[in-house]
């Protein structure tokens, strides 16, 4: 049997999660979301394709009621009316093997005046209602100890943690990145100029070549100074004097610049997908 449960914030201890309904599904899923891309925050999906985390059960960001198998009787504590307000996110169990969350924002849960339709049309003065997404923010598939998502931001507040996977740079590591002897200040440009995108970016750029060896790391930028030769000064430094410039440089560092295989035009890569043969 499907069962929909509601997780609450609450000031007490005791089970923080309510039955809202039983005997129900809630969610139709495609049938495409098995085949996954591993996330990779530079990676911009397509409609049809979601991204998916293997061993999910490992992670420090799961869920304790993901780690175990789903037992209806545990979640016997109906939700009360009252609680609505409290609520954080909903997730369906069904077919015995799926579990299917939705974030639900406070914006989804403002009492409004509404006509109902149904066999009869019906004036609710003051409702409240939790309006269920086409598809769920994310699937964990059990037996495959698998979570499908398309969006990192839809569930980091369903999975405390998760976020980490897509983290910005703090400002120590950012001072620390633009002290690098490869890089050039122009213009009194300083981590203060740094914006969020820039600093998701410095956050992977930082890793990237910690992963790098000499050789790996030479071969990058060589690669950066032939696309973009006027970035370069005299002791051969990357001049960032803004943050686009600074960007240029960081798409660098993670090898996002081609060549078109009839060599007629130099391109930045959009989204990037490792190539397994």
């Amino acid at each position: 049997m499907n069962h929909t449960i509601a997780k609450v914030r609450q000031r007490t201890s005791g089970t923080k999660y309510r039955k809202i309904l039983s005997g129900e599904t809630l969610y139709t899923l495609p049938t495409d979301f098995t085949g996954f891309v591993a996330y990779d925050p530079n990676h911009n999906l397509d409609e049809d394709s979601w991204f998916g985390i293997e061993k999910f059960s490992e992670q420090e960001y799961c869920l304790d009621v993901l780690k175990k198998n789903f037992v209806s009787a545990e979640y016997n504590t109906k939700l009360k009316h009252d609680e609505v307000k409290n609520i954080d996110f909903i997730f369906t169990y069904q077919d015995s093997n799926l579990y299917c969350f939705q974030n639900v924002t406070r914006s989804q849960l403002k009492r409004r005046k509404c006509i109902t339709v149904g066999d009869d049309f019906k004036f609710q003065p003051d409702s409240t209602d939790i309006s269920i997404n086409e598809l769920p923010d994310a699937i964990y598939v059990k037996d495959k100890d698998t979570l499908h998502f398309k969006k990192l931001s839809s569930i980091s507040g369903i999975f405390d943690g998760i976020s980490i996977l897509y983290r910005e740079a703090t400002n120590k590591e950012t001072k620390g990145f633009l002290e690098n002897k490869f890089v050039s200040l122009q213009n009194n440009f300083s981590v203060d100029d740094v914006k969020q995108a820039n600093r998701k970016r410095v956050a992977l750029a930082i890793e990237k070549l910690k992963g790098y060896d000499k050789k790996q790391k030479k071969a990058v930028f060589d690669c950066i100074k032939d696309y973009y030769p006027k970035l370069i000064d005299k002791s051969g430094a990357f001049m960032v004097s803004n943050d686009d410039e600074l960007k240029l440089l960081l798409y660098g560092i993670d090898q996002r610049f081609y060549t078109t295989p009839d060599g007629r035009e130099r391109r930045i890569a959009n989204s990037v997908i490792p190539i397994i043969t």
